[in-house]
């Protein structure tokens, strides 16, 4: 922390007093050498490479993504989550990757860059498909020019005018003259590498990425968020084909156990983990109540804890809400069924049931409490996704069902390289909260399983004419109408809408028809979101033709007034085959800014460092120094309970 800062922050604590502390909006720690990965607009607003000419930023990006301690990995084959149909299950929304994952392979690689760049805001990309070689890159468009940037292979080609296309590179065989280096196919034999690039068949997808994800969520009273650069036992999300591939699961046994760079040398980092420990006062004060609850009904803080507050029924919900994936400590691969710790629920109560929802409320399981306090690992209900809703239900008389204390301990997967590490030296970290338009909202998401009819169908007002769920390529036909509703007390000022669509393929093929729009608050005066055509609204840039029969569309729109609700609207002509929704939503009340505890933890000689910060309302910038080669070990926030 400068003095003028630290001087600040102490003039502001005179002034208030004591910290009055609350919930966080996204907070996230950046240093000058990270990006802000919270979503493709923050990445791309990068300082290294926000102002450079196009051609020098598409080289900036593929630098920082081949980086062995910023960039991906491969590791031989892709994660899938929610649905198992490769083309529809397999992760490549690039924040995800960049955050979440950090490896993969090419066909999640290719479009993943291409993402980067379109979704940034960069310019229009293409994924570039290479059958001959059973590979995949991509290629941006900088200034008129396609550029070719493999992250796979780490391979791009330079001319005198800078980064090169792939056709130029099957036609120019000085643009291969040069040495093999880390960025420039340094496992690969350059003669038979020429040539399979010369004598394949080149195809190309547009549009292959998904997206919609970003790094929100809400740090609460009585909550910390510790992330570790290493893996902490062997918690990671293991793919259905993990244990089935021999090479693979040799990888993922070495230690340390998990998933790691299948060539050492492109990635000094392998996985890393990350805790949420949400652990509120429920007694005599309701302040931690108040700032973590999701949603109540007749109850209140009492000094025995949280109890009804007049007889009768009422209820709490927390959320566990988290931008990682939520991941076991991993017990056979085989077998998920010794799988345990994902989420784990700490309960001390009497006369109080729980239960446990998927869709933020629309649905509730019940668990069984056979006594208390009870201790629930819901490992199999919860392993792979992003967060889940807690009900604790009252019946009776007040003091009598009562929640003493609850205590919920989340373990998630993510990719280190995104982290703030410390270098040696003086090093400079600012403090960033809200969304990617300075706001401090929450966000609802709206993904369902379109193999899952049940799924499928939850979320929609009107369904589609035609909908088979066994469909590979056409699971949707005609119009459908989903609603996408605010979070409790708080309206949408901002979403995302997204559709996998299905078009043709071949010379005779007819152009798509697909379509998103939208309404607000009632589903009628629908206005364009996306329309298909090259007289469209926000149209994808590419030729028709196209060589794949399948691609994606992510719209945002800020609302101005913030809605209770969003209508969208599909149209799959000639299909959809999954759909995606995400609304951010702002707090009716507002909430003060508040203070927030940062703790950096590293080694040093073999010795472990530690320092800890209270960055106080208005107080974003602070310094670490660190001795000659430290190791970064892990980064914590907190917010302290009553």
């Amino acid at each position: 922390m400068t003095v003028r800062s630290l001087a600040a922050a102490l003039l502001l604590l005179c002034l208030i007093g004591p910290p009055v502390w609350g919930r966080v909006y996204s907070p996230r720690i950046v240093t000058p050498q990270r990006a802000d990965a919270y979503s493709a607009r923050t990445f791309a607003a990068h300082p290294a490479w926000k102002d450079l000419p196009d051609d020098a930023k598409a080289r900036a990006i593929f630098d920082y993504l081949t980086d062995v301690e910023t960039g991906l990995y491969p590791f031989g084959s892709g994660v899938i989550e929610g649905d198992k149909t490769y083309e529809f299950g397999l992760v490549r929304d690039p924040v995800k990757m960049i955050n979440v994952y950090g490896y993969g392979f090419c066909d999640a690689f290719g479009p993943v860059m291409a993402g980067v760049w379109e979704q940034g805001g960069c310019g229009p990309a293409r994924t570039v498909d290479l059958p001959g070689l059973k590979h995949v890159a991509c290629e941006v468009l900088a200034k008129d020019h396609w550029r070719y940037l493999d992250l796979d292979l780490r391979g791009a080609f330079s001319g005198p005018l800078g980064l090169t296309s792939l056709d130029e590179a099957r036609r120019d065989p000085m643009l291969w003259k040069q040495e093999p280096g880390p960025r420039f196919f340094p496992m690969d034999d350059l003669v038979k590498l020429q040539a399979q690039f010369a004598e394949s068949k080149v195809e190309h997808r547009y549009s292959v990425a998904p997206g919609g994800h970003t790094l929100d969520f809400v740090l609460r009273r009585g909550e910390t968020w510790t992330r570790w650069w290493q893996p902490q036992g062997g918690r990671w999300l293991v793919s259905g084909d993990d244990a089935k591939d021999a090479a693979r699961k040799e990888l993922l046994e070495r230690e340390p156990r998990g998933p790691k760079s299948k060539h050492p040398d492109f990635s000094k980092l392998t996985y890393g983990n990350g805790r949420f420990v949400y652990h509120p006062n429920l007694k005599k004060s309701p302040a931690d109540f108040e700032d973590g609850v999701f949603d109540s009904h007749n109850v209140q803080v009492s000094d025995e804890g949280l109890t009804l507050t007049k007889p009768g029924e009422g209820w709490a919900i927390f959320e566990v809400r988290s931008p990682y994936v939520l991941v076991p400590l991993v017990g056979k691969l085989e077998d998920p069924k010794d799988d345990k710790e994902a989420s784990v629920v700490e309960v001390d109560a009497a006369d109080v049931t729980l239960a446990w929802s998927p869709d933020f409320g629309d649905s509730w399981i019940t668990l069984d409490t056979k006594q208390w306090p009870a201790t629930i690992d819901l490992t199999p209900q919860v392993a792979g996704t992003y967060g889940y809703l807690l009900k604790l239900a009252f019946k009776g008389k007040p003091g009598a069902s009562l929640v003493r204390s609850l205590k919920i301990t989340s373990w998630v997967q993510l990719a280190p390289a995104a982290l703030p590490a410390i270098k040696a030296g003086d090093n400079s970290f600012s403090l960033k909260t809200g969304d990617h338009y300075g706001l401090p909202t929450r966000v609802l998401s709206i993904q369902p399983n379109s193999t899952d009819e049940n799924a499928f169908l939850h979320y929609l007002l009107r369904p589609p004419k035609n909908y088979d769920p066994t469909s590979r390529s056409a699971r949707a036909q005609g119009a459908l109408v989903a609603r996408l509703p605010s979070l409790p007390r708080t309206r949408i000022a901002w979403f995302s809408a997204g559709a996998s669509f299905a078009m043709g393929v071949g010379p005779d093929a007819r152009p798509p028809l697909n379509s998103i729009s939208y309404a607000v608050n009632a589903p009628r005066d629908y206005r364009p979101l996306f329309v298909d055509g090259p007289a469209g609204v926000n149209p994808i840039s590419r030729p028709t033709p196209s060589s794949h029969w399948h691609y994606n569309v992510d719209r945002e729109q800020r609302l101005d007034p913030p809605a209770s609700a969003v209508y969208v609207r599909y149209e799959g002509n000639p299909a959809l085959n999954a759909y995606r929704l995400f609304a951010h939503c702002l707090d009716e009340a507002p909430r003060p800014p508040t203070p927030l505890i940062v703790k950096h933890q590293w080694m040093e000689a073999g010795a472990l460092k530690e320092q800890a910060q209270t960055l106080a309302p208005g107080v974003d910038q602070y310094q670490v120094t660190a001795g000659a080669d430290p190791v970064n070990v892990a980064i914590e926030l907190s917010v302290p309970s009553e």
